[in-house]
């Protein structure tokens, strides 16, 4: 019998090539400063005769709290105009997750590009939050299939992870991050001095990060936020600097040595507590920041590893007490909210942690402090059992 493909001439012409992708995370103080010759270095300072186009954006927070940066940003490119050219003054946009809500961020910054007329020799430097920086590396990526990108994030979270990576996006549909893109920056620079002018939840939030990735790749680590949990609430600057670098090159280890930087299988290796956290976020209406909704999310995990005799009850109750002795939550109400039909709202955040990459259910576990496992099942008994113990915790605050 004849197969289909008979009545066919197939022809297949196989196409493979090999492309080196790297960037440099740097790591600074004052990045404006006309004697500082970082951002000069990334930007690329070529003597073609022609400066670069160059569109800069601003998270409103960072503008807010440093009232002199907008000056500083346009000082620094009229020193530096014969390499650079300055399109127009810095636009500022909103910070925060709302940045993040809506395509009519992402058009006004593309209608900025393309009216200081950008080509793909242009560059956006993007100044602020990860929110922020999500919503213009999106942009970035799809203005003329992607434009030279510089981050410079402002908060804890956005320097050891969110700003870091290769991803980018917007919330849409209700879903976190569900449109965006995997697009490499030209560089990124971490400056050390915006987080003093950080508010407390979101100078600590990022501290969540540096927990998960401790927990499931660097025991090390978290023994060095443990015995600094109480220094890093006091925001002592030699903590947190040290404690976001070491953060960033585990986050970076993994891009550069996982083989799946883009995220093309089933796991999400560092997304430890974030099925969870993810969930929170969405039913606070994204008052509650990301690292808060992910330390309470590890909390979360590390109860059921625990149940699942992955780590000890010694080794959960030292991640909970060095989660709060920083000053992060381990408990919200949001974790009891449920649906029309009485499930618990999180429950549906598992399935929608699934489908985000789609294929099988995988989601990372510690397996003892700074070890990982993956797992493809979740007992939601034992979940439900997790709540009632954190919300019980001497000390936890009722968020």
């Amino acid at each position: 019998m004849r197969s289909l493909t008979d009545n066919y001439t197939q022809k297949i012409i196989p196409l493979e090539f090999d492309q080196s992708y790297g960037y440099p995370v740097c790591f600074t103080h004052d990045v404006f400063s006309i004697d500082n010759p970082i951002l000069l270095n990334v930007m690329g300072k070529t003597n073609r005769g022609e400066a670069k186009k160059t569109v800069v954006f601003v998270d409103q927070g960072v503008v807010s709290e440093t009232p002199r940066l907008l000056k500083e940003i346009v000082l620094w490119f009229e020193h530096h105009q014969d390499y650079f050219c300055l399109a127009c003054d810095p636009v500022v946009f909103p910070g925060g997750e709302s940045v993040k809500n809506s395509w009519d961020h992402v058009h006004r910054a593309t209608r900025v590009m393309d009216d200081s007329e950008l080509d793909r020799h242009g560059m956006v430097v993007a100044v602020g939050g990860g929110a922020l920086l999500d919503m213009v590396g999106f942009a970035a990526a799809i203005f003329h299939r992607g434009i030279q990108l510089i981050r410079i994030p402002t908060t804890t979270l956005a320097q050891n992870d969110a700003g870091i990576g290769v991803k980018n996006g917007i919330n849409q549909y209700g879903r976190k991050n569900c449109l965006g893109t995997f697009y490499l920056p030209t560089a990124v620079i971490n400056d050390a001095g915006f987080l003093k002018t950080l508010p407390f939840d979101h100078f600590i939030g990022g501290v969540a990060e540096a927990f998960k990735i401790a927990l499931i790749r660097d025991g090390s680590f978290f023994s060095f936020l443990e015995n600094n949990s109480a220094l890093l609430k006091q925001r002592d600057q030699t903590a947190i600097e040290e404690s976001i670098e070491r953060c960033a090159q585990l986050h970076l280890d993994h891009i550069s040595h996982s083989g799946d930087a883009f995220e093309t299988g089933s796991s999400r290796p560092l997304d430890y507590g974030h099925w969870s956290a993810h969930k929170i976020e969405m039913l606070s209406g994204f008052t509650m920041g990301h690292g808060q909704a992910v330390s309470i999310g590890i909390a979360l995990d590390s109860f059921y590893a625990w149940q699942c005799c992955l780590i000890s009850r010694i080794e959960l109750d030292r991640i909970i007490t060095a989660m709060m002795n920083c000053g992060l939550p381990v408990w919200s109400h949001y974790l009891e909210i449920k649906d029309s039909g009485g499930r618990l709202e999180i429950e549906n955040g598992l399935e929608e942690f699934r489908q985000h990459l789609g294929g099988r259910l995988t989601f990372t576990m510690p397996h003892g402090i700074g070890h990982t496992c993956e797992r493809h099942e979740m007992d939601f008994d034992i979940v439900r059992e997790g709540l009632i113990f954190l919300k019980k915790i001497p000390g936890v605050k009722q968020t």
